[in-house]
């Protein structure tokens, strides 16, 4: 059987299509007529009839099928529950459907599900809230709640797939994720903003690991099988960090690269030197906490910011790939020079080592001279 409950009363329809007859069973009184109309509206709502209005608690109805002041209930059961995913033949349950509009909280509920397990219980309808799907519930305050077991008990959430939405202002959606800290979010499968306000946590589907903030204001995502991050439309230019990595990594191709140009070492070596580093920190951060080493975007730029071919970076930022860049030319540059450097102190070494032998002949000759001398006296 199916029933339709209208400002308190029931009426109850045959399983048969609607235009076929009705067995109505109630009171002939007020409450009975009301019942009457409001089928009525529904079956010229079905059939597109438009011939004239009905009002059900008032007398100047505004439209097609007018309900003033009043609730409307259906409900149902659902017929094959094999249908339903959660269904166990081990241990079968009636599962329900019902669609309801609380006229004095202004909230809508289409929920099913086994009975007793609901959101409809008036302190599970916040004021203003929406829920639809299976058991979801929408308590809070001008809050939704979508899809299989998802809580939005938070004023002012959403909580959507299989997810709880509990702090005020927030976002769940997916499978066991929870975001419980005030204007928070949570996206994807087994991710928790952990009470932190302002936060937003993400997480991969591989179960066992949860992505959980320990601040407020801040974002964490897992990703187990690494990240990308591109820059341009053909994707072909940006960031990546591989699985298990702990740092990032560019794309450094040289079949992507074009236009080299060679760049003098010395030179760049003069550009360095010329640099005023110093310790510093970022205007209205806290010195004593946030101090930092190297040189100003302004001086990067005026040395490197141009090659013969364009551009390089800008005036208020440096790059990391380019800051890298000139690092490594001038290694490769005082490498050559302390190879310079070691060839000729090994060939000053050999030309000591020469002067030396000579210095040694030299005054040993005179010795050896006499010595001479006396052995052929003999």
């Amino acid at each position: 059987m199916k029933t339709l409950h209208v400002s308190g009363h029931t009426t109850v329809l045959s399983e048969y299509p609607i235009f076929r007859p009705i067995e109505f069973r109630g009171f002939l009184n007020n409450g009975y007529l009301k019942s009457c109309l409001f089928i009525a509206g529904f079956c010229l709502l079905a059939c597109q009839i438009s011939i004239a209005q009905t009002g059900i608690g008032t007398t100047l109805p505004l439209a097609a099928l007018h309900l003033n002041e009043g609730s409307a209930l259906g409900t149902g059961e659902i017929a094959d529950p094999t249908l339903v995913p959660w269904y166990n033949p081990a241990s079968p349950e009636i599962y329900y459907s019902r669609m309801h509009w609380i006229h004095d909280k202004s909230a809508f509920r289409a929920v099913g599900g086994v009975l007793g397990n609901n959101g409809f219980n008036p302190q599970q309808v916040g004021i203003f809230s929406f829920a639809s799907g299976y058991e979801a519930v929408a308590s809070g305050i001008v809050s939704t709640a979508l899809g299989a077991t998802s809580i939005a008990s938070g004023n002012y959430s959403f909580a959507g797939a299989s997810a709880t939405a509990s702090g005020s202002t927030s976002f769940a959606y997916g499978y066991q994720c929870f975001a419980s800290g005030n204007n928070s979010v949570t996206i994807g499968s087994y991710a928790t903003t952990n009470g932190r306000e302002g936060s937003f946590a993400y997480g991969d589907n591989v179960s066992g690991a949860i992505s959980k903030n320990d601040a407020n204001h801040q974002i964490i995502m897992r990703f187990s099988g690494g990240y990308k991050f591109f820059s341009d439309t053909p994707s072909s230019v940006g960031v990546r960090l591989v699985p298990s990595g702990n740092s990032w990594t560019i794309w450094s191709d040289v079949t992507k690269k074009e236009k080299f140009s060679p760049v003098n070492g010395e030179r760049l070596l003069e550009k360095i030197s010329s640099f005023q580093l110093t310790s510093w920190n970022y205007t209205g951060q806290e010195a004593q906490l946030f101090r930092h080493y190297g040189p100003m975007a302004q001086d990067f730029y005026q040395a490197f910011g141009k090659d013969n071919v364009g551009v390089i970076g800008t005036d208020t930022t440096i790059n990391q790939a380019d800051f890298d860049g000139v690092n490594l030319i001038a290694i490769q540059t005082l490498v050559k020079r302390t190879e310079d450097l070691q060839r000729m102190n090994s060939d000053l070494l050999a030309e000591i080592a020469t002067i030396k032998a000579q210095l040694a002949e030299a005054q040993f000759a005179p010795v050896r001279k006499r010595k001479r001398i006396l052995v052929s006296q003999r």
